[in-house]
């Protein structure tokens, strides 16, 4: 009894673990985005440009440090003075170099008073992580790119199959009719084997559709960072969605809500920010430093006043001449700032292509379907008339067969049309700067 439990239990959990998991495009897009690898690149570059700021606000504050030395040390250099030999012969002998002991320790700090370079420093970190913020939007926005098409690509596959099933179903009645026909002298024995060749083509069809929607459950699954073999049951269909906007206005909004040009033109900004930080290079800058301490023979002296040691200095650098380098390096900055702004001129005209194609493509699309949707309702009334044609006596086999081809590639244009519409749908929120899921 306690085996046949266990059995029962072990199962009911392998039953239960291979069930396909319900999973809306909504579903998969939160998925992707919290699991891929790519989006996750990019907020670690985020982070990496945040320290980037807290390094150019260093600059600004202030430098402490504590330092303590301990030291022991036998120096002869008296001994070794040019006119040693000058002194009187007692006191060159009475001199004996003798190793000593030196304890200091001391508070140091430096503070930069001015400098024309810090704060183009600063700004251009700043704009550095703005321009990786949207390049992690970006990112977010072609992972879920990603995954629509993933998920669109399984609804699709999974609809054909559908299709093709159906055939099969269909003809398989077709058979078991022609055998019927054949047993009551009705049919020849062609028409059963034509039967039998046509269900055979047919289920071969149905393998090549099952492996392909593996193929896109696998594809799916690797976009939201699953085992490959997840089972997974879509909830959504491919429907048409209205899209309202005008194509100039889809135009615009591309060219001010695309993350790359807003990338590039924050890089743009901090070029000309990095040109002021070169040509700093040749102004003066103003600093201070100062130490206070304790420097002592005697362990036992630290603390005491009269063996105190400080220092302050303020010091103002103006650079006169360095050998052009300053120069070179404004010359680099201002080559790199004019690199950037053509950069954005031809990212413009691409953009505004992109925003074309995919509004030309989506229109197409649209009317597609509605064509199909059409050639469907025509294609399936005129298989209906024909098999009831056929079980009157009305029609041949092969009219029957003719009927359902022609059913079936009005169906499976229309699963195209309706994939090429939700796909288009995405790409061309997608190349406007929309998020592709709404």
């Amino acid at each position: 009894m306690r085996v046949t439990s266990i059995f029962i239990f072990i199962l009911w959990f392998v039953t239960g673990a291979a069930e396909a998991q319900q999973l809306s495009r909504a579903e998969a897009v939160a998925e992707a985005l919290a699991a891929n690898p790519q989006v996750k690149l990019s907020l670690e570059q985020v982070a990496y440009l945040e320290g980037n700021i807290t390094e150019a606000k260093a600059d600004a504050l202030p430098d402490l440090s504590w330092r303590t030395i301990a030291l022991r040390a036998r120096d002869p250099s008296l001994l070794n003075s040019p006119n040693f030999d000058e002194f009187p012969p007692e006191f060159r002998e009475a001199l004996e170099p003798r190793p000593a002991n030196a304890f200091s320790t001391a508070a140091v700090v430096k503070q930069t008073i001015y400098s024309f370079k810090l704060g183009k420093a600063l700004e251009a970190a700043k704009l550095a992580r703005t321009a990786g913020q949207e390049d992690v939007q970006r990112a977010r926005q072609r992972t879920a790119l990603d995954a629509v098409r993933a998920y669109n690509q399984l609804l699709f596959t999974m609809e054909q199959l559908r299709v093709i099933r159906a055939n099969v179903d269909s003809k398989q009645s077709h058979l078991d009719d022609a055998r019927n026909r054949r047993a009551a002298g009705a049919a020849t024995e062609l028409e059963v084997l034509r039967s039998e060749v046509d269900l055979e083509n047919q289920r071969a069809e149905q393998f090549r559709a099952e492996s392909e929607v593996a193929s896109a459950r696998a594809t799916l699954n690797t976009v939201i960072v699953r085992p490959t073999n997840t089972p997974i049951e879509p909830t959504d269909t491919l429907a048409v969605v209205p899209f309202s906007a005008e194509f100039e206005n889809a135009v615009k909004e591309a060219l001010l809500a695309r993350p790359e040009l807003r990338t590039l033109r924050l890089q743009e900004e901090i070029q000309d920010k990095l040109v002021d930080v070169a040509a700093a290079e040749a102004k003066p800058t103003f600093d201070f430093d100062a130490s206070l301490g304790f420097a002592v023979r005697r362990p036992r002296n630290f603390l005491k006043w009269n063996y105190s040691s400080w220092s302050a200095a303020f010091t103002a650098k103006v650079p006169l001449f360095d050998g052009y380098r300053t120069a070179g390096k404004v010359a680099k900055a201002k080559a790199q700032k004019n690199t950037a702004t053509q950069q954005i001129a031809a990212l413009e005209n691409q953009v505004r292509l992109e925003v074309q194609s995919a509004w030309d493509a989506l229109a197409l699309a649209e009317r597609t379907t509605k064509a199909a949707d059409l050639n469907v309702t025509q294609a399936r009334r005129a298989a209906d008339m024909t098999e009831a044609n056929y079980r009157l006596g009305a029609a041949t086999q092969l009219e029957v067969v003719d009927a359902l081809q022609v059913l079936r590639q009005a169906e499976n244009i229309r699963n195209q049309s309706l994939y090429l519409h939700a796909n288009g749908q995405a790409a061309l929120r997608y190349v406007m700067g929309r998020d592709p899921l709404k």
